[in-house]
């Protein structure tokens, strides 16, 4: 069974309410968020406008949609919103549980927060700093003055507290 259709499905039945589709960027960020806590989801991820992205991802989203196994609703003003067709809805598997695990623990965020959670997540894993500030001058270089400190460091403190990793 398709990867994204399984991380599509699995973010929409893990969601505080009922049928709430997941943005573009959300399902990204999410991804990206599996995958760093040992999921292998085969993606591959660089820096993007809007924190770590995979193209790969992207084009696979894309291409189901060609196929009709997934639409993207273009015209939601919450982002290109993404779903699992109905008729082959039942037919995909969710994630793993530690995926499923993953998604239970994000899902409820804005994808602006995901955004910050990716970057910071990122930045800590390709400079592979342990130090608060280091990490949150990181996110600043990349992200400029889009996310308070404050914010920036809430962001690293989730992270460590969900065991992505551990500052001193």
């Amino acid at each position: 069974m398709n990867t994204v259709m399984s991380l599509i499905k699995s973010i929409q039945e893990i969601s505080d309410d009922d049928n709430s589709k997941p943005c573009k960027k959300t399902v990204q960020k999410l991804a990206y968020l599996i995958q760093e806590k040992g999921v292998d989801l085969g993606l591959d991820y660089t820096i993007h406008f809007y924190g770590p992205y995979s193209e790969d991802l992207d084009l696979e989203i894309r291409y189901l949609n060609s196929r009709g196994d997934v639409q993207i609703d273009f015209g939601s003003s919450s982002g290109h919103l993404i779903s699992v067709e109905d008729d082959t809805y039942n037919d995909v598997e969710l994630l793993e549980i530690d995926a499923q695990e993953i998604i239970g623990i994000f899902r409820s965020k804005k994808p602006s927060d995901l955004e910050l959670l990716a970057t910071t997540l990122y930045v800590q894993r390709e400079q592979q700093y342990a130090d608060v500030n280091m990490i949150r001058d990181g996110v600043v270089k990349i992200k400029g003055n889009k996310y308070s400190p404050e914010k920036i460091t809430n962001a690293i403190k989730e992270l460590s507290q969900n065991n992505y990793f551990t500052v001193k």
